[in-house]
């Protein structure tokens, strides 16, 4: 997985057993978005792996953009507009920790 923090933040870290509040956007590698939220909550242990690996890289207040392969994403299953064994890219924006 690559990851870019685009901002640390100065806030609490996750943990895997951390609630966290994000703003994120979701796209495929070749661009066409399939998923965004404001301030969406969720225990960081029921995201996708690619999440858990690189979320806790920024604090909250920070910023960061995970490049996530199908392994740590949502595997050979197609989910919606996302294909099987896609990379997704997701632009995060940790606004909490909990």
């Amino acid at each position: 997985m690559y990851y870019q923090v685009v901002k640390p933040g100065t806030g609490a870290a996750a943990t895997i057993n951390s609630t966290v509040t994000v703003n994120y956007r979701g796209k495929l590698l070749n661009g066409p978005p399939f998923d965004s939220a404001n301030g969406y909550s969720s225990p960081l242990a029921a995201l996708v792996r690619g999440w858990q690996i690189g979320v806790p890289h920024i604090k909250a207040g920070g910023n960061i953009v995970l490049f996530v392969p199908s392994a740590l994403g949502y595997g050979g299953a197609s989910l919606g507009p996302i294909p099987p064994n896609s990379v997704l890219i997701f632009d995060i924006d940790l606004t909490g920790v909990k």
